[in-house]
């Protein structure tokens, strides 16, 4: 046994060493792409053990003029700056609007300086940007996805939409996201609290938008509030909050509905934990990180059929899925799961178990270590 580690280590060391700059989200943003880099950060030490280190360039977004003049005076000439320096690797975080028209920027740029680039396709609604885009941004799609020497997708379904894209089915990785700090929690099989400490509510955690199907969770709840079924919401995440009160009173569940904001760290951890139920009825989702979050916890999930939930939920094993829109639907399959505990309890560790065993820091650490081994060549 210690020989084999001994030349384990040996095949390790022997490997060169890889530096990958990842480009992500502008300054300050929250969301998908901010949540997997910061998880990318976390693994650092892990992708070290395998001569590949990282670093980290964020631009300015692209939602005002001034915005737009901090990208052209100082992310440009900081990134030329940067492909200056050893970096063997440029991998391209995308999603739509203004993050991919920067990202296109920053690999022409990188693919004049001789740089290798990784396309990464986290956004669900891609193909509905690109279908609505005029002739020079699909070309310029074309030309970013087919240029590359890898693409990404955080999810089967992402995958089908990079390779229409133009990827090629050879250098197409399926790479999902990874909830470490939720994982690491849900290995020590941390209790819940005690009955009784805490109602039972559903959880939802997310931009509070349409698209993630926020109205469609309070149409549930108070369709399941008619028929005599009293459940509550908690609603993490951050949005016009203002706007999805007036529409909770609108429904009158204005009463069990209750908007945690932001939530992170222990109260977070808690917050999945002690739900009952996770909802995220979202019209579209590229991988969905707080459903894996909330499998991790134990906790039986309520999806869409569509996008990443096909890659996460086993449907009538971890949980369900229901047509987007329908509230009907989730309202039924929420009501199942409220009045058989027992059922619920079983789905949620059978989710925490799938959650383990395809979706673990360590899988995902190796696909990427795959992926960038393969980009060089190795």
């Amino acid at each position: 046994m210690a020989d084999f580690i001994d030349s384990v280590s040996i095949q390790s060391s022997a490997r060169s060493s890889i530096q990958v700059l990842h480009v992500g989200p502008g300054w300050g943003q929250r969301g998908g792409i901010a949540s997997v880099l910061c998880e990318l950060a976390t693994l650092k030490d892990r992708f070290q053990r395998d001569a590949i280190s990282f670093s980290f360039f964020e631009t300015h977004g692209f939602q005002r003029k001034k915005h737009l003049f901090g990208f052209a005076l100082f992310d440009l000439p900081r990134f030329v700056v940067t492909m200056m320096r050893r970096v063997d690797i440029v991998h391209f975080h995308v999603s739509v609007r203004g993050s991919f028209y920067r990202k296109f920027v920053l690999c022409l740029i990188a693919r004049l300086s001789g740089k290798k680039t990784i396309f990464h396709l986290h956004a669900g609604n891609f193909d509905l940007f690109e279908s609505r885009a005029g002739k020079v941004t699909r070309r310029a799609v074309s030309w970013f996805v087919r240029n590359s020497d890898a693409t990404v997708a955080v999810s089967t379904a992402i995958g089908k939409e990079v390779h229409r894209l133009g990827g090629d089915e050879v250098t197409l990785h399926i790479i999902g996201n990874t909830a470490s700090l939720v994982e690491a929690v849900a290995s020590r099989e941390v209790a819940r609290s005690p009955e009784g400490d805490v109602a039972p509510y559903i959880a939802f955690a997310g931009r509070l938008t349409e698209a993630k199907g926020i109205r469609e969770l309070m149409k549930a709840v108070g369709l399941l509030r008619k028929q005599g079924c009293l459940v509550q919401l908690k609603l993490a995440g951050g949005g016009d909050i203002g706007h999805w009160q007036q529409v909770a009173r609108e429904y009158g569940i204005d009463d069990c509905v209750m908007f945690l904001g932001w939530i992170d760290g222990d109260e977070k951890l808690a917050f999945y934990r002690n739900a009952q139920i996770f909802c995220m009825p979202s019209h579209y989702e590229s991988f969905g990180i707080a459903t894996l979050e909330a499998m991790f916890s134990g906790v039986p999930v309520i999806g869409t059929r569509l996008g990443g939930f096909l890659d996460l939920v086993e449907e009538g094993v971890t949980g369900y899925l229901v047509p987007a829109n329908d509230h009907e639907a989730l309202a039924a399959y929420i009501r199942t799961l409220i009045e058989n505990p027992m059922l619920a309890a079983s789905l949620g560790t059978a989710g925490r178990d799938r959650a383990r065993k395809l979706f673990s820091s360590e899988a995902i650490v190796h696909r990427y270590i795959q992926c960038y081994r393969e980009v060089k060549g190795e």
